[in-house]
């Protein structure tokens, strides 16, 4: 089944034995540069006149992509985001996740490789059906890297709140502090925990291969 059809964390959990525990999925980034006044008046432009909360295209392309794309910039050197582009490990674990975060390619920036770092979907208030896609993208992510031990990281948000989780192994944790919009230089310090998180992944030496 495609990403689409999980319709919740436990569907996922049901079809691929993950054990969901709540906690912290990753700290807040205290060092983290606030966003500048520019792009503080875009966003709100974007929040004020496109009414971004009426489909999720609209949260996506007016509030969440922005947002992932300004903190991203930081990380360009070693990491790309793609918008839009399918994921697929097998014909069960397969579909398009709004964005994705990987390795910066050897290849150049619009070659997608292993390993796959963070996932993001956007869901209008449906937070039980986007964790359910998210995770199942997590998941096939976690399989092309072919490295279980290493984390996945996720974000589901409706533009306005925002939830980040990791799965490790076979065990997705899911932080039940959603961070609020208003509260634009939280979301800033989560984002860049998660992108510094992706990072360090990024540059860590391979694993030594199995004898």
């Amino acid at each position: 089944m495609a990403f689409g059809n999980y319709t919740s964390t436990d569907d996922v959990i049901a079809r691929h034995k993950v054990r969901c525990l709540l906690g912290r999925a990753v700290a807040p980034a205290a060092d983290a540069p606030p966003f500048g006044e520019y792009f503080r008046a875009e966003l709100e432009f974007n929040l004020r006149e496109f009414a971004p909360g009426r489909s999720e295209i609209g949260a996506g392309e007016l509030v969440l992509f922005p947002l992932l794309r300004e903190v991203w910039k930081s990380y360009r050197p070693e990491l790309l985001l793609f918008t839009h582009e399918p994921l697929e490990y097998d014909a069960d674990l397969c579909g398009t996740p709004d964005y994705f975060v990987c390795k910066r390619s050897e290849f150049g920036p619009t070659y997608p490789t292993t390993p796959y770092l963070l996932v993001v979907e956007a869901k209008l208030d449906d937070f039980t059906r986007a964790w359910g896609q998210c995770l199942a993208a997590m998941l096939a992510a976690q399989k092309l890297n072919g490295l279980p031990e290493q984390p996945v990281y996720g974000i589901t948000t409706n533009g306005n709140a925002w939830q980040f989780g990791v799965l490790r192994g076979n065990e997705f944790t899911l932080d039940p502090q959603a961070v609020g919009l208003h509260n634009l230089d939280t979301v800033g310090q989560m984002l860049h925990a998660a992108f510094r998180a992706c990072r360090d992944l990024a540059l860590a030496p391979p694993a030594p291969a199995a004898p």
